[in-house]
């Protein structure tokens, strides 16, 4: 009997610095995704307060903050703890209709006060699952948030899931260290960004990182992405599944908002996997001693 797996990706503009706002939209689309019997909900980055700012080093305070320090603590305060009413909210969606949700949110340690992360959070029955902290900082992320130093991967349903964030992707060993741990699903949730008034590079810039990921892996990759603009800055959307042979299973080929709809079916990653060797044929024993290095200055 072949193992399915429905899935919305939300890209959705979100607001600067406001968390009330932001939580009710993410609670409105959570709701309409799990009636419609979605088993897997995916947000983008940071979607309680929106991305950091300034978003580019150099650059300024679109929400009208005059200094970093004050932005830090407008920062902080829209943080979520991990008893928020969001978060609350959006785990009495998922035990009420036995689904699954992932959302990038700015979380305040529970120890340590003061001190971020820029996290993923796995809800599901029962409440929070997993959390993953961003373990690659982008620019200006730095100035606010503390690195993660784990990669939790959980069951969900039917499958094992795993997560990241944005600039993680360039980073292959943090997908194939989620492969390792068992991970057949893995999310990519972003708040990646280009200047407003200068066309995108490159069209095909998130399916071929996607395609990377998902094929040298056997993985389905779910890429989410915000849409929007802030600043200067507008954000590109574009949100994808990719197979586990790197294929596009399905995608949001624009900047606006809408919810990716697909459906996983799961058995894909055992067969791409047995086709291929591309775990079996792995040669750690060899890669260990190189990965250690340090670069030479």
């Amino acid at each position: 009997m072949s193992r399915k797996l429905e899935v919305s990706l939300a890209q959705m503009d979100l607001a600067p610095l406001a968390p009330a706002h932001n939580g009710e939209r993410l609670v409105e689309i959570a709701t309409a995704e799990a009636k419609a019997g979605a088993g897997l909900i995916v947000f983008p980055e940071l979607c309680n307060t929106g991305y950091v700012e300034p978003l580019a080093p150099g650059g300024g305070f679109s929400s009208g903050c005059a200094t970093h320090a004050e932005y830090a603590e407008r920062l902080h305060a829209a943080s979520a703890d991990q008893d928020d009413a969001l978060i609350q909210s959006l785990s009495a969606i998922a035990d009420r209709h036995a689904t699954h949700i992932v959302a990038g949110l700015a979380l305040r340690s529970a120890t340590q006060s003061g001190v971020l992360y820029n996290a993923s959070l796995l809800l599901g029955p029962g409440g929070l699952r997993a959390c993953y902290a961003k373990a690659h900082l982008w620019h200006n992320e730095k100035l606010y948030f503390t690195p993660g130093r784990s990669m939790p991967v959980s069951d969900i349903q039917t499958a094992r899931l795993g997560m990241q964030i944005c600039y993680d992707i360039r980073f292959p060993e943090i997908t194939r260290c989620l492969t390792l741990q068992g991970a057949e699903v893995i999310t990519n949730v972003w708040a990646s960004f280009r200047r407003a008034d200068e066309p995108i590079e490159d069209e095909g810039l998130f399916h071929h990182r996607a395609f990377t990921r998902a094929q040298e892996n056997g993985v389905f990759f779910l890429s989410c992405n915000r849409v929007g603009q802030q600043g200067d800055m507008r954000f590109m959307g574009r949100s994808l599944v990719a197979r586990p042979d790197g294929r596009i299973l399905a995608a949001l080929d624009h900047e606006k908002e809408g919810v990716l709809r697909t459906t996983l079916d799961l058995d894909e990653v055992a067969r791409y996997r047995m086709s291929t060797g591309i775990l079996n044929d792995r040669r750690p024993e060899i890669y260990a001693p190189l990965a250690q290095r340090t670069p030479l200055p």
